[in-house]
């Protein structure tokens, strides 16, 4: 059966049928994080200052729009991947665990956090932690909703991982965007080319975001976006889907753009992205949550 993209009662988009837990853990094991399509096998010095950016900005959302601070405690990176978010934080004196199915992008990039990931079925690993009594400052889901058969009980049981104090921090691909809709419609871009088959298997908005998360007992307070990497489309002379040889001329730009942004300031740049959060505009939603 061929899979479709249905529109779930939450506003957000799912594939139907969706594979098993056991054809998605072998496909990742397997496929998805030996493939450099996916990571890089090294990266420049200024992507590495944009990737501590970013999670600094994040940061300041915690410290300056949650009404708790965070300098200190137990973080979850569900989906470390690389484990950059673990690394940043780490590196501020916190306590950090990942979950990943592989251990493939931290063994590339910040080997010395390998022991502090558990590796293996993210779903079984964290029920595991939820039986040991274990709970946490911050969650953290960087672009891993998005690829998960069944979210809603992903962020059901994040719940139960949870202190008084703790910000679910959750980023996801903005998809279905004011701004792909319109580069589709006008020609622009030959297909829907967020549409990522078997990777992405959920495809968010700001919106429908908060209505999952507001599902499973978990309420927005904050949502940024981040650079509209999607701009560089309208322009034919920098349209990386038409032309895949301008991807990373347009990826370069945008590192250095935001590089630029938090240089100048942080809280700044955050306000910008707000202000692109709520436009729908951005290439990734990001949103805080507390229960």
């Amino acid at each position: 059966m061929n899979p479709e993209i249905v529109k779930n009662r939450l506003g957000y988009f799912e594939v139907l049928p969706k594979p098993s837990e056991l054809e998605l853990q072998k496909y990742y094991h397997d496929k998805y994080y030996q493939d450099n399509k996916i990571y890089d096998s090294k990266y420049s010095d200024n992507e590495i200052r944009y990737f501590c950016n970013r999670n600094q900005q994040k940061h300041f959302v915690l410290n300056n729009y949650s009404g708790h601070y965070y300098n200190s405690g137990k973080l979850l990176d569900i989906g470390c991947g690389e484990g950059w978010t673990m690394s940043y934080f780490h590196n501020l004196g916190f306590d950090v665990t990942g979950l990943d199915y592989s251990t493939h992008g931290i063994l590339n990039h910040n080997p010395s956090l390998v022991d502090k990931v558990i590796c293996g079925n993210i779903y079984n690993n964290i029920k595991q932690l939820i039986d040991s009594n274990i709970k946490y400052d911050i969650i953290w889901l960087d672009n891993l909703l998005e690829h998960v058969i069944d979210p809603q009980s992903l962020l059901n049981n994040c719940k139960k991982l949870t202190k008084p104090t703790t910000t679910l921090v959750i980023e996801v691909p903005n998809d279905f965007s004011s701004s792909q809709n319109i580069l589709f419609k006008e020609g622009k871009i030959p297909k829907e080319f967020w549409i990522a088959l078997p990777d992405h298997l959920n495809y968010f908005s700001k919106e429908s975001l908060d209505s999952i998360a507001y599902e499973a007992g978990w309420k927005n307070y904050f949502s940024i976006a981040d650079f509209p990497i999607d701009f560089f489309l309208f322009n034919s002379d920098s349209n990386y889907i038409v032309n895949k040889s301008k991807g990373k001329n347009c990826h370069n730009a945008r590192v250095e753009i935001d590089n630029l942004f938090h240089s100048i300031s942080i809280e700044n740049t955050i306000q910008l992205y707000k202000t692109l959060a709520i436009m729908g505009l951005g290439r990734q939603i990001i949103s805080f949550f507390k229960t």
